[in-house]
């Protein structure tokens, strides 16, 4: 990342987002632990001509890897602002507070200097010899690596309602308790919950893929392989937990998996005990009508 002459702050990762939000999660960090609006900040991601490594979003990797790597590099162009606004402005740096994209004295006449004039001078400037040992710009590259991946977890709660006579499974109420971590911002986790849960019911409830003897595939049109609608996602009563990862310094944890895995499990056995009285049992998913009907035909007999 660096600090550009017109202030704005260029945010560069490998990270690959497919819609949970990478940009608004990286440039949050950013702002906090840089002292800029958020606003001021302009992320690009999985662009290799603005950064050559990434290897896909995937098993709960972003926010714990890239968050942290996002982290440092503020942190270090935050040290090296206040190093060169202390140079500048001619005091301390424990006098100097960096705040909304400005490095402001905190004594005497409260001086006061924006990061894109900082960014100007960082560059050479006429009249600014460079400190020894800084380069030009203000400008850092952070990696971090984790000893191993940072996955959240949920609890599944689904309260089901089962025609007994057609094998129809009406959700009417769906409720996660969910922990990622240290939430950076709990509304996209809110919608990878509920995009998660989402998948769960398709998996639980709908997504067939069936083959002929000759292991040829016959679901091949959304004719016949149904996906969930609309009508059948109910809108998910969330909770939320953090209890902060130790893996990473953010304590952050994916928001992926706790909002998939389970919804299978819950729905099915939701299922079972709304057909407690017939005995029915099921081990495979997706737990079909005419599989429902068939189970509750045979405790008949």
């Amino acid at each position: 990342m660096c600090v550009l002459a017109n202030g704005k702050i260029d945010v560069r990762s490998g990270a690959a987002p497919q819609g949970q939000g990478h940009k608004t999660m990286l440039a949050q960090i950013v702002a906090g632990d840089l002292g800029v609006p958020f606003e001021s900040i302009q992320v690009t991601l999985g662009d290799t001509a603005a950064f050559p490594m990434g290897i896909g979003t995937f098993a709960s990797r972003i926010t714990a890897n890239a968050g942290p790597s996002a982290s440092a590099a503020a942190k270090n162009v935050r040290r090296q602002s206040l190093a060169l606004g202390a140079r500048v402005l001619e005091t301390e740096e424990s006098n100097l507070a960096l705040e909304d994209g400005m490095v402001t004295a905190t004594t005497g006449n409260r001086r006061t200097i924006s990061l894109g004039e900082l960014a100007k001078i960082a560059q050479g400037y006429p009249g600014y010899s460079f400190a020894p040992g800084q380069l030009p710009g203000l400008a850092h590259t952070a990696y971090f690596t984790p000893p191993q991946a940072a996955y959240c977890n949920g609890t599944h709660i689904a309260e089901v309602e089962v025609d007994a006579e057609t094998g129809a499974v009406r959700i009417l109420r769906y409720t996660v308790a969910h922990d990622s971590g240290t939430l950076i911002n709990p509304l996209i986790v809110d919608g990878q919950i509920q995009g998660g849960v989402a998948h769960g019911i398709g998996n639980a409830l709908f997504e067939w893929m069936a083959y002929d003897a000759n292991a040829q595939p016959m679901t091949v049109t959304f004719a016949d392989y149904l996906l969930a609608t609309a009508n059948e996602i109910p809108a998910v009563i969330a909770a939320h937990l953090e209890t902060p990862s130790p893996l990473n310094p953010l304590g952050v944890k994916g928001a992926g998996e706790g909002g998939t895995i389970p919804a299978a499990a819950a729905i099915i056995a939701a299922v079972e005990n709304a057909l407690t009285p017939f005995g029915a049992k099921f081990t495979d998913v997706p737990l079909t009508p005419d599989k429902i009907v068939a189970a509750l035909r045979k405790s008949r007999d």
